[in-house]
């Protein structure tokens, strides 16, 4: 099934996110914004907090900015490329299904699992021993190269506590 979508994209993309782009493809080193954190030891909580570093997160690309990036960087209009990618998502989730290993080339491969309960015998196994299926993500070769040669900067005022359940930045 697909799904014509058409779309006026009115945000331009940032500066920042095109440079990072040919950067990637130049294969120089990327420095990583990162903020220490600061929390208990889960396996004793009496004993004194200790920081470790955290990722600061960037915004997040959608669909329709990550298509509008592809085409300003390649010789595919906007429209080829959501429909491209609209359908790889649609192709990607049949292969799934399938139980067959989807491998992108150097971006990576994914992959489903399955947790289930297991049985004494065979012939005891059914369907309801599954509890979930999990999609996973193996990075390719030019993934695992990006993340072994990335470089450290820490943020100004790269400082934070974490509650629970969220970091709060102070």
């Amino acid at each position: 099934m697909f799904a014509i979508v058409i779309v006026n994209p009115q945000r331009a993309l940032p500066p920042d996110l095109l440079n990072l782009f040919f950067n990637i493809l130049n294969s120089k080193v990327m420095s990583v914004n990162f903020k220490l954190v600061e929390r208990p030891n889960p396996r004793d909580l009496t004993l004194p907090k200790k920081y470790y570093a955290s990722i600061v997160k960037g915004d997040d690309i959608t669909f329709d900015e990550l298509a509008q990036l592809i085409s300003k960087v390649s010789n595919l209009n906007y429209g080829s490329v959501v429909g491209t990618l609209a359908t790889l998502m649609e192709v990607i989730e049949l292969q799934l299904i399938h139980g067959r290993t989807v491998k992108l080339n150097n971006l990576g491969s994914l992959f489903l699992t399955l947790s289930s309960e297991g049985t004494e015998k065979a012939g005891d196994f059914t369907s309801e021993n599954i509890k979930k299926a999990t999609l996973r993500f193996r990075p390719g070769k030019r993934l695992k190269k990006l993340v072994k040669n990335l470089d450290y900067h820490k943020a100004s005022n790269g400082v934070s506590s974490e509650a629970p359940a969220n970091e709060i930045t102070a």
